[in-house]
């Protein structure tokens, strides 16, 4: 195991703890709020971001779920001198599978609204997606320096490794939780 991956691990887990705890005080007022610098992610509303950012855990957790076991094939060429073992060459995670901002739309879930968010469901993937993501913890150095195919999942552009990869998604991750925490202030 790796230090650096357990502090990535770390941040990550701090993360989800702290958005199931604001899910744990919504209410229909409260989710109903509008999400400030948010109003393009479905509704705008503090359910749709919440909802949202329980989903973008998701699909961290199953990139790294899908890629640990992906089936074997032929090694892909080196990137920048780093083998590229079979964690990082799934690629059924890449851009196309993830929603962006504006599109207001999940795969997961349909629009993001108020109306259509069971935060109790919400908080219930949460809580499975946490243990999942523990998974972070157990990468190696070797892993966290492996540089996965442009397009593999978001922020993998062939250049970043994969501790650069969740660093930056983290960091996207924590921006989401600041504006729910702005919102609710």
């Amino acid at each position: 195991m790796s230090e650096r991956a357990n502090q990535l691990h770390a941040t990550a887990d701090r993360q989800i703890g702290k958005l199931l705890d604001l899910i744990a005080t919504l209410d229909e007022e409260t989710s109903r709020r509008p999400c400030p610098g948010r109003d393009k992610l479905g509704d705008g509303t503090v359910a749709a971001n919440a909802g949202h950012t329980a989903d973008n855990y998701e699909r961290i957790a199953a990139f790294l779920t899908s890629s640990r076991h992906a089936s074997g094939g032929h090694t892909p060429p080196d990137h920048g001198g780093h083998h590229i073992p079979r964690f990082v060459r799934s690629r059924g995670h890449g851009p196309a599978d993830h929603v962006e901002h504006g599109a207001g739309a999940s795969r997961h879930d349909g629009p993001y609204a108020a109306d259509s968010t069971d935060l109790a469901a919400v908080a219930r993937r949460l809580s499975t997606t946490r243990d999942a993501v523990r998974q972070i913890a157990e990468l190696s150095d070797g892993q966290l320096d492996a540089i996965p195919p442009e397009g593999t999942f978001r922020f993998c552009d062939g250049r970043r490794t994969v501790e650069q990869v969740l660093a930056s998604l983290l960091k996207h991750q924590g921006h989401q939780l600041g504006a729910l925490n702005a919102a609710l202030a």
